[in-house]
């Protein structure tokens, strides 16, 4: 199981993840829709890394105070992430049994 070599690097981990939870039967989940989910991963935990270094609140333009801008980047991401999470799962329950939380819950890192 070797990601495609286009796949850029930062989506590689969470692709391998992806296709080692989802097991046998995995090159039918390989193609664009994967990486499209891999890349909602990314960006999920890219918006978060920001907003734990930068706060949830930061200066505008003008130096006042705004909402951090990855708060809607991080959210997009999950819903995208909850939409995308069962498309990867065969033979598997909906809810993991950790903790009770979901396949695309835990890949996110949720």
């Amino acid at each position: 199981m070797k990601p495609p070599d286009y796949l850029p690097a930062d989506l590689v981990p969470i692709w391998v993840a992806t296709v080692e939870a989802y097991g046998a039967g995995w090159e039918q989940i390989a193609g664009p829709k994967l990486e499209a989910y891999c890349g909602q991963v990314a960006r999920l935990r890219d918006a978060q890394r920001r907003i734990a270094v930068e706060g949830l609140v930061v200066a505008d333009g003008k130096g006042q105070p705004m909402a951090h801008p990855a708060l809607v980047i991080e959210r997009t991401a999950q819903d995208e992430i909850r939409k995308w999470g069962d498309t990867f799962r065969v033979g598997r329950p909906a809810v993991a049994v950790e903790g009770g939380r979901s396949m695309a819950d835990i890949l996110a890192g949720l």
